[in-house]
């Protein structure tokens, strides 16, 4: 990983909404969005953004498309060495 990608994964970190669920998602191997929301309280649109951050970002992707209520919900997974170092940096930044 260079110096842009690195800068470019911390960016995709800076909310702390997003390291919520990245810690969310470090308990279980699968979350959607909606979960979340319900779990934690926070709008689903909020949480929508950020999780569309974080796959933009290449640190998580979807796992598993699930019918819900006429609509698709997305179940979200870490993805491979993104999501290793975007966990270490979000657990560096927890302890900050």
């Amino acid at each position: 990983m260079d110096d842009l990608d690195a800068a470019e994964l911390a960016k995709a970190l800076g909310h702390p909404l997003r390291l919520a669920y990245l810690h969310a998602l470090g308990e279980r191997r699968e979350l959607s969005p909606s979960e979340y929301a319900r779990d934690s309280d926070e709008p689903l649109g909020n949480v929508s953004y950020h999780v569309k951050a974080l796959y933009d970002a290449g640190v998580i992707e979807v796992a598993a498309r699930v019918p819900r209520r006429g609509a698709m919900e997305h179940r979200y997974s870490l993805s491979g060495p993104r999501a290793v170092v975007a966990m270490a940096m979000a657990k560096l930044l927890a302890g900050a």
